[in-house]
């Protein structure tokens, strides 16, 4: 499977949020601020008793207004060391219904019942096997009814595919409307709703909600 975990490693232990102008503050702080929860909203309810995994849950920014609204988050990124910091982060704002999970780790510590899986933005920054690798064997977490809330990116200066060898930068890796619908086919779920969402002088972002389909 072509990877760039590794990368992403490094990034992380380069203090990619805090160094991030996205995520960095001008006094230096981060930006902590998210709308995740209503993002999700958007597409579907959250409740008390759902169990959320959060794929790419960086240092728990996404997590901190999640969480609050459902049973249980499940956050997967890429080192100890970032999932340490969601933690932190997490505990600091009260938040105790979250349980980190590594990725290369994902398919054995992530547990089943699912009710829904949300990834925001980390589908443009790795490779296209491991975003495959995600959404055909994710739904074998999935509970009944459970549902996947993903974003892609389809923007001017993408590239195909994520390069592995070269020096650790941020890709952006190119998804189309097509693409992703003939992937949720082939994992057998079903596409609720797919959504563009411009971004001018760049591309779009393209937001798709699937899930198992109905028996």
């Amino acid at each position: 499977m072509k990877s760039n975990l590794d990368m992403w490693k490094e990034l992380q232990s380069r203090d990619y949020f805090g160094t991030h102008p996205c995520y960095k503050r001008a006094d230096g702080t981060l930006n902590t601020d998210a709308e995740d929860d209503a993002i999700i909203e958007r597409f579907l309810p959250l409740g008390t008793k759902r169990n959320v995994a959060v794929l790419g849950c960086g240092f728990g920014r996404e997590s901190a207004v999640i969480a609050p609204k459902v049973g249980h988050v499940w956050g997967v990124d890429v080192s100890r060391d970032i999932l340490d910091k969601a933690v932190d982060f997490l505990a600091g704002r009260g938040v105790r219904n979250f349980t980190p999970v590594l990725a290369e780790r994902w398919k054995q510590d992530l547990p089943g019942g699912l009710d829904l899986v949300y990834s925001f933005i980390v589908f443009q920054h790795i490779t296209r096997d491991l975003v495959r690798d995600y959404v055909l064997n994710l739904p074998a977490k999935l509970a009944p009814g459970g549902e996947m809330l993903c974003q892609f990116a389809n923007l001017s200066y993408g590239t195909p595919d994520a390069e592995t060898q070269s020096p650790p930068h941020e890709p952006s890796v190119r998804w189309s409307r097509a693409d992703i619908e003939a992937l949720v086919a082939e994992a057998g779920m079903e596409m609720r709703r797919i959504e563009a969402q411009a971004i001018p002088g760049h591309g779009e972002w393209i937001w798709a909600h699937f899930g198992l389909r109905e028996p």
